[in-house]
C-alpha cells in the first residue's frame, strides 16, 4: 500500500494559508446599520466579484455578545457566500448563506427545514477578521459579534473540503470517521483503534520518539500513548470544518492531535486511516 509521507506538523504549517493575506492592511471594522426586512432578492442579485475574499474555506472563531462562543466556516460559491456555524456549548450546525459587496458581509442562517432564524450583519475590511451585530429574524434580539480567521484551506473545491489530503472520499465520510475514532479513544476501545492506525508509526513516549510497528505495540503502549491530557484533548474536539494540507486532515488541538489519511490499497480502493499521532 502507498503512504504519504507525514512530518512532524508544527504550528506554523497549520496557518500557511493565512500567508495570502499577510500583505493586507488590517483596519478596524465597523457595524452595519440593521435592516428592516429580509431581502431575499439579495441572495440572487448581489455580486461578489470585487471582493478581495478567496476561493476556499475560511475557518474563523469568535464570539456573539460576551458569552456565546462560535465557530464558522464561510466559502464564497458563484456570487454567495455559503457555510456554516455553530456553537460551542451545542455544536449543533446551522447553515449560511448571504453575500459579500464592498467588504460588507451579510449571512443569513437556517434551520435544517429551511426557516430562517437570525442575520449576520458585519465589515471585512480583510478576511482575517468580521465584526458586526447578530440579529434574530423577529428583531427582538441583537447582540455584537467578532470573529477571527483561524484557518484557510486555499483552493479547495466546495463540497470537497478534505480532498486535498483524501482525493475522493467524501467530507462526510473523513468526519464520520473522525467521530469514530473519538468513541474508540472515550471508551478505551484498543482493539478498534489499534486497526485504524497505518503502521509503523512514530509516537512519543516518556518524551521520547518511539516506532510502534504494529498492532500488538500499540495496544500495549496504549496508556502511555494515550494519557489523560492527550485523551481530553480528543474527546473535546469537534470533527467537524477540520484543518486539511497535502499532508492529511488533522483532528485534535494544534499542539496534540491526530492525522487522517486515505491510503490506497494495490486494487485501488481507498481506506481512511491515522497516519500520524502529535501526542
Amino acid at each position: 500500500m502507498k503512504k504519504k509521507l507525514i512530518s512532524t506538523i508544527t504550528l506554523a504549517s497549520l496557518l500557511i494559508g493565512l500567508a495570502a493575506y499577510s500583505n493586507i492592511n488590517k483596519n478596524n471594522a465597523n457595524n452595519l446599520t440593521t435592516s428592516n426586512k429580509t431581502n431575499v432578492s439579495l441572495l440572487a442579485n448581489t455580486s461578489t466579484s470585487k471582493s478581495t475574499f478567496e476561493k476556499g474555506y475560511h475557518d474563523y472563531a469568535g464570539v456573539i455578545g460576551k458569552t456565546m462562543p462560535i465557530k464558522m466556516s464561510i466559502y464564497k460559491l458563484d456570487n454567495d457566500i455559503v457555510g456554516t456555524y455553530y456553537y460551542d456549548s451545542q455544536r449543533k450546525v446551522i447553515k449560511l448563506k448571504g453575500t459579500l459587496t464592498n467588504n460588507n458581509l451579510v449571512l443569513y442562517e437556517y434551520t435544517s427545514d429551511g426557516k430562517n432564524t437570525g442575520i449576520f450583519k458585519g465589515t471585512m475590511n480583510t478576511a482575517d477578521q468580521i465584526a458586526g451585530t447578530w440579529i434574530s429574524v423577529d428583531k427582538k434580539k441583537s447582540y455584537p459579534f467578532t470573529l477571527s480567521l483561524t484557518s484557510f484551506l486555499p483552493g479547495s473545491e466546495y463540497g470537497k473540503r478534505y480532498a486535498v489530503a483524501v482525493d475522493k472520499v467524501s467530507d462526510q465520510s473523513v468526519e464520520a470517521f473522525a467521530n469514530n475514532i473519538q468513541n474508540y479513544i472515550s471508551t478505551d476501545n484498543k482493539k478498534l483503534l489499534a486497526e485504524s492506525i497505518e503502521y509503523p508509526i512514530n509516537v512519543k513516549i516518556n518524551n521520547k520518539l518511539i516506532k510502534i510497528q504494529n498492532k500488538d505495540a500499540f495496544i500495549n503502549n496504549y496508556d502511555k500513548i494515550f494519557y489523560q491530557n492527550f485523551k481530553k484533548e480528543l474527546i473535546n474536539s469537534y470533527a467537524k470544518n477540520m484543518f486539511a494540507n497535502y499532508k492529511g486532515v488533522m483532528f485534535g488541538a494544534y499542539t496534540h492531535n491526530l492525522w487522517i489519511n486515505a491510503i490506497i490499497a494495490k486494487n485501488g480502493t481507498a481506506k481512511l486511516m491515522i497516519t500520524t499521532i502529535n501526542n
